[in-house]
């Protein structure tokens, strides 16, 4: 239990940063796509993308992946860590209630976690092979990697409004 203590712990201090981060930016902000390289043909995700990207994934690890290896159940090959694309334009309002529900059920999740918890059956899903709670574990490193790209998104849409200011 301590271990499942532990990882809900660092997934709510992970938490707590990516909130502040959605709390500083306006709608506009959030709606906003980076400019994109000519010849990429691929739109770049605005911020609130990444934010419902997050919330997205962690219903989709908690329940994909790392529910299904808990109860025993290996994922076939093929499953990997690929949730679809998130969509763009969500109010703050939305955002904010995705990851407040994906949060409340893995917390139930790691809170009621069985003392029989199958920790030895593990899937690889892209990733390295990882067990249940490896993979509710490597989700705050996931999220901790989509703060680092949002605070360098944050940091460009400045440097643009400025030098066109």
């Amino acid at each position: 239990m301590e271990e499942t203590q532990a990882v809900l712990e660092r997934l709510e201090t992970v938490r707590g940063g990516t909130l502040r981060r959605l709390e500083a930016l306006t709608q506009e902000a959030l709606d906003q796509r980076p400019a994109v390289p000519e010849g990429n043909g691929e739109e770049a995700w605005s911020p609130g993308e990444i934010f419902m990207h997050l919330a997205i994934d962690e219903v989709y690890v908690r329940e994909l992946i790392a529910r299904p290896l808990l109860e025993g159940v290996k994922p076939p090959d093929g499953v990997r860590f690929l949730p679809p694309p998130p969509p763009h334009g969500v109010s703050k309002d939305v955002i904010r209630y995705w990851f407040e529900r994906a949060r409340t059920l893995t917390r139930r999740l790691l809170e009621a976690w069985p003392e029989d918890a199958n920790l030895t059956l593990r899937h690889e899903g892209g990733l390295r092979e990882m067990n249940a709670l490896e993979w509710l574990r490597g989700y705050a490193g996931h999220e901790e990697l989509h703060q680092r790209q949002l605070d360098e998104m944050v940091s460009d849409q400045k440097h643009v409004e400025v030098r066109s200011a």
